[in-house]
């Protein structure tokens, strides 16, 4: 995709930005298909993974992995990582794993775009917009987040995120609903006897 395609589109950076945070700023939850691929930059090995996707303001999000099976919830309390075939969650406070210069913040109505983040614009079609947010703070210890939007609804259709030693997460969204809530009860979590609760060290 040719930088020159964006000269195509009248909208700034800053309109983009500023639509594309108004539209998660009304919304109170959504669910989504996704799938995620995990790349390593020392190994050049890739890592596939599919499931489904909650979020619900504030601060609460369901990450259902289903191949392979692993769960990941947020309750606006605390941050949990279940691994079944471990047979242990690990366990950390939400506002250690949110912060708001963390690039998922703003989807939890943690961060926001503009206050928190340098944004540019990488590419345009006629479909979409290609835009990159580099945290303002502490960008070497968080890495980078590519974002490809929807340019009429301004949904977010692919999230890429390039942490500081190269490695990068990509997930792209499908069947975005946002027409019902998802239900509270996604957002508990309860730990299933057996399991190991394993507290995650104090950030530094």
């Amino acid at each position: 995709m040719r930088i020159a395609e964006a000269s195509a589109h009248s909208t700034s950076v800053a309109e983009i930005v500023d639509r594309l945070q108004k539209r998660y700023d009304t919304t109170s939850g959504f669910r989504a298909d996704f799938v995620q691929t995990v790349e390593s930059a020392t190994l050049g090995q890739k890592v596939e993974s599919r499931g489904t996707v909650f979020f619900k303001k504030p601060g609460r999000m369901r990450w259902e992995f289903h191949e392979p099976e692993q769960l990941v919830v947020a309750d606006g309390t605390f941050f949990w990582l279940y691994q079944p075939q471990d047979k242990q969650v690990i366990r950390m406070p939400f506002q250690q794993a949110f912060r708001s210069q963390v690039p998922v913040s703003f989807l939890t109505g943690v961060g926001r775009l503009d206050r928190d983040f340098l944004p540019s614009l990488r590419g345009a079609t006629e479909r979409t917009y290609r835009l990159r947010l580099t945290p303002r703070q502490e960008a070497e210890a968080t890495g980078l987040l590519d974002l490809e939007v929807d340019a009429e609804t301004f949904d977010i259709l692919q999230a890429t995120i390039t942490d500081p030693l190269g490695n990068t997460t990509q997930v792209r969204f499908t069947n975005i609903d946002r027409t019902a809530l998802p239900d509270d009860a996604l957002f508990r979590f309860a730990v299933p006897p057996g399991v190991d609760v394993i507290e995650a060290a104090p950030a530094s």
